[in-house]
């Protein structure tokens, strides 16, 4: 059979949230072989398994809606890929679902994030009611300035959480950790715990990533 494109979903969690997109792409790597997946590899002097990720996840943020694309070399059902994944993976990280390939990376606008934390939540609304919210975003052409505000939208807030979306894709991305820096910084008030988890990824249109 000629290759088969394939996405499959995973949720990364608990104490996966610390491990670095290089080291969880040469763990896909080892998962892969260990449990005998037919996936194809690349050809040349240096061949490796074939795996690319949509859109990588910021070190310490978890995520329920990641994704990688592969290439399968023999057919095999979903079913039967998912299960052999989960074996081989440890258990902070799970395969979800696999299928085709619908949209296209370069789709990607939007992730949504859920945010837990303890905090001054009287000084967390103030900051997030400000005009302008300043923050620092590393680039490859050093830091650069940008006002959060004008990217952020909030879509539920209660003490102690929030749910939200910010920009996500090849061309612009923001971490979500960037807000809970800025008001930090900003506010000069600590906060305790924070968890941040993505809960989806959108195309420009709105529909889910898939």
């Amino acid at each position: 059979m000629e290759n088969k494109n394939i996405r499959v979903f995973f949720s990364k969690t608990g104490r996966a949230v610390y491990i670095s997109h290089l080291d969880l792409y040469r763990l896909f790597q080892r998962a892969i072989k260990r449990a005998k997946l037919p996936v194809w590899e690349t050809e040349g002097f240096n061949p490796h398994v074939y795996i690319t990720f949509a859109l990588p996840l910021a070190l310490g943020t978890a995520g329920l809606c990641e994704s990688l694309d592969t290439k399968l070399t023999e057919d095999i059902s979903t079913d039967e890929l998912v299960k052999r994944f989960n074996d081989a993976l440890p258990r902070d990280i799970r395969v979800i679902s696999a299928g085709e390939q619908v949209r296209k990376p370069t789709e990607i606008a939007l992730s949504e994030y859920e945010a837990e934390f303890d905090c001054d939540d009287a000084a967390f609304d103030a900051f997030l009611s400000a005009e302008h919210i300043p923050a620092e975003k590393k680039t490859k052409r050093g830091i650069a300035e940008l006002d959060l505000k004008q990217h952020i939208n909030v879509l539920e807030r209660r003490p102690g959480y929030l749910r939200f979306t910010f920009p996500s894709g090849q061309e612009f991305n923001i971490n979500a950790g960037l807000l809970f820096d800025a008001f930090e910084k900003i506010s000069g008030t600590e906060i305790y715990s924070l968890h941040i988890t993505r809960t989806e990824i959108k195309c420009a249109d709105g529909e889910n990533f898939r």
